[in-house]
Parts: C-alpha cells; structure tokens; sequence
C-alpha cells in the first residue's frame, strides 16, 4: 500500500492551529485545572494528528519529536502557537526534497485552505465545544470566577417549565412554517414553471423577501398587524383585534364554539405565533421557490412530452412526474427547513420582544438569549445551546432515516 505522504502537510499545520486553539482555551477559560485540561486536550490532539502525519510519511523520530515539542510550546502562549505554525512550514521546506510531487501541490493546497479553515475552527467549532464547558459551571458572567457544578445546570433545565414551553412553542413553529413553506413554494414554482413570460422577473419578486432585512420586513408586518391602523384589520373588517398580543391558542379558538375546551400543548399555536409564522413563510417562500424551480427546469421534458402522448393530465403529470423527481429538492428544503426552524429568533423578537402574552410565543433560541444577555448566566444559556444542538441533531437523523426512503435520484 503506498504511504500517505500528503498528510505531512495538514498534520503540520494542524499542530500549529490546534495549539493556537489551545493557548485561546487556557487564556478564556475559568476554572484552573479545568483551563490546564481543556489546553492539554487541543495539545495531545495536535500531537497525535503531528505525530501520526509523520509516521506514515515516513518522516524519521526525531521530527515527530521537534513537532511534539513545538505542539507543547503553543499551549504556554498564542505567538508561540503561531510560531508552531511557521515551523511546520520550515520543515517542511526542509524536506521538500525527499517528498514526491503529489505531496508539495498537497502542502500548498492546505496552505491557502487553512487561513479558512482556521476561521471556522476559531468562530464556530472551538466556540460550541466552549459553550459545553462553561455549561458546567455556575452562572458564569465572565466577570468572577465561578463554581464547577458538572451537570446541575442540565439537571435544572430538564425541571424548568419555562424550556418546555419555549420547545413546545418551537416545535409548532417548525410544524406549521416547514411543510407549509414546501407547498407553497412547490405550488408556486410549478406554475412559475408553465413558459410564463418574464420569468426573471417573477423569480427576482419572489426571491425579494428572502433578500430584505428581517429586521425591517418584521417592522412592516407589525404594522400590518396593528390593531387600529394595519391594513389585516381593515381588509378583514376586524377593526382593534391585536394579532401580535392574543394569547389563545387557535385549536382551542377553533373547537370552543363545539363546547370543547383545549389548554396548555394542545391548544395549538397561540394566535400571536400563527401570526409570526405566516410572516416567516412570507420571508422565506422566495428561496424555496427559487430552489424548487431549479429542481423542476432540471427535470427532462421528454418525461413530460411522453405522458402527454399517452394522454395524462395536467394534474397527472405533476403527480407521477414532477412530484417524484422533485423529491431530492424537497428533501433538502426540509432539512434546511427544520434546522432554520429551531433556530428563529428575529422576527420573534422583534415583533414580541418580550415572548408574547403568557410566554405564548417564546422560543428556544429567544430563551437562550434572554438567559445570556438579559440574565446574564451564560452557563445555563449554554446548557441550552447544547440541548437544543442535540434536539436538532436527532430529529435531522430522523428525518433524514425516514424521508430519505422516499427520494427519488432520476436521471
């Protein structure tokens, strides 16, 4: 089997970023001997990935040694992780001539990726495992040091009513916004479909909304909700109703004339949130439309010329043709969609800036900032940053298991 001499490179310059993470890690973190275990992880990580490259290129002991001893020195301090860094590339250029041509392109082809790479490393994958750690201390403020709890801080968020409410309030979201956004979006990109004239032009409508602040389109639509001057009220002839403040769920709304009284989970949605939703639909129904018109203009149309030489329907061509090809495309608008879901917070925000009426239209993600920014407990903020990680996680898995079966890869 021949050795891989092209993981030199990465494991090189893996040492260095690793030991800058872990000198960051020892400088933010707050406890002693969890900062000292936090740094020595990133540091043994970049010694094993160091160590390993240079096994398996065949590079002798001693530069697994020199590339140990400099993935040590990045955990003391940051300019000595860059100098790790600068390192690698040194010895490198130092053995430039024993390496075959494969392995150099693949030394600076991860020299111009890593500059990225690091970015993401720093900004996205250090900070969620940062958001674990301090999830187990408590209330961590970053002003005073603060007491290693372990996991009471899951313990009290699995009790707290306030959570359950702010998840079950998210999960209609995602109900209603999710499918909802796919059938229209795949209504409107079939007809959009059809030959129509200016078809640019009606797709730069559509995506429009997708493109606007959501700041300001949020705005605009609490106007349209106003109870006195906005225009669903007047075009409704339902003048002082107050959409963005009417706590009362629409499943209960919808049954009480039959005498039947519905409360808590199971009154559905409150009016206040249907509204936030139909919003958010609006927002992003540009963006599918333009993902599902892509879909179909992709789908061949000698399928649909041979169905109509057999004599099928309109509707029929939709069903057995369009229907079943687009299924890629929607499955990829309802992972993205799910995911998007959970993570709503402006429009929320900013069109019910406290949670609504009785916490009627909090969310997770508007619960995690009011417990970080407004409290100022960011331990428990993370802790439920990372449950919420682990809610996503299992339902994309589970939505990937059970939708994918479904998927149809025509050529």
């Amino acid at each position: 089997m021949k050795k891989p001499e092209h993981l030199l490179a990465p494991a090189l310059l893996g040492t260095g970023v690793l030991a800058f993470l872990a000198a960051e890690a020892s400088r933010l973190a707050i406890g002693g001997w969890a900062s000292a275990a936090l740094a020595l992880l990133f540091a043994l990580s970049g010694l094993a990935l160091a160590g390993y490259g240079a096994r398996r290129a065949g590079i002798p002991g001693l530069l697994t040694v020199v590339a140990a001893a400099l993935g040590l020195g990045g955990v003391l301090h940051a300019p000595l992780a860059l100098f790790t860094l600068a390192a690698g590339v040194l010895l490198y250029l130092g053995l430039r001539s024993r390496l075959p041509e494969p392995a150099q392109a693949a030394f600076w082809g991860w020299a111009f990726v890593w500059p990225s790479l690091a970015l993401v490393l720093v900004w996205h994958v250090f900070p969620s495992f940062f958001a674990f750690y301090i999830s187990l201390f408590d209330r961590v403020s970053f002003i005073a040091k603060s007491r290693f709890v372990g996991l009471l801080n899951y313990e009290i968020l699995m009790r707290d009513p306030l959570f359950w409410k702010a998840l079950s309030n998210t999960f209609w979201y995602v109900v209603f916004t999710v499918p909802t956004g796919i059938f229209l979006g795949t209504l409107v990109a079939i007809l959009l479909n059809e030959r129509v004239r200016f078809l640019g032009l009606f797709r730069t409508i559509y995506f429009l909304p997708y493109i606007t602040a959501l700041t300001a389109a949020a705005a605009v639509w609490m106007w349209i909700y106003h109870p006195e001057f906005g225009f669903l009220n007047w075009l409704l002839g339902t003048p002082g109703f107050d959409w963005l403040h009417t706590p009362d769920g629409i499943f209960a709304l919808a049954l009480r004339p039959f005498g039947i009284e519905l409360q808590g989970f199971f009154a559905g949605p409150s009016v206040a949130f249907v509204a936030i939703m139909a919003m958010s639909v609006w927002h992003l129904l540009g963006y599918n439309v333009v993902i599902l018109l892509a879909g179909l203009q992709s789908i061949p149309r000698q399928y649909y010329e041979a169905a109509m030489i057999d004599g099928a329907t309109w509707w029929q061509l939709q069903r057995y043709i369009s229907w079943p090809l687009l299924s890629p495309t929607t499955f990829f608008l309802a992972i993205i969609g799910l995911i998007g879901a959970f993570q709503v917070f402006t429009q929320v925000y900013v069109m019910t800036p406290t949670g609504g009426v009785l916490n009627d239209t909090l969310t997770v993600t508007m619960y995690l900032y009011n417990k970080g920014f407004r409290d100022s407990d960011f331990s428990y903020a993370s802790a439920i940053a990372v449950v919420v990680f682990f809610v996503i996680l299992a339902l994309t898995l589970l939505q990937k298991r059970v939708l994918e079966k479904r998927v149809t890869y025509g050529e």
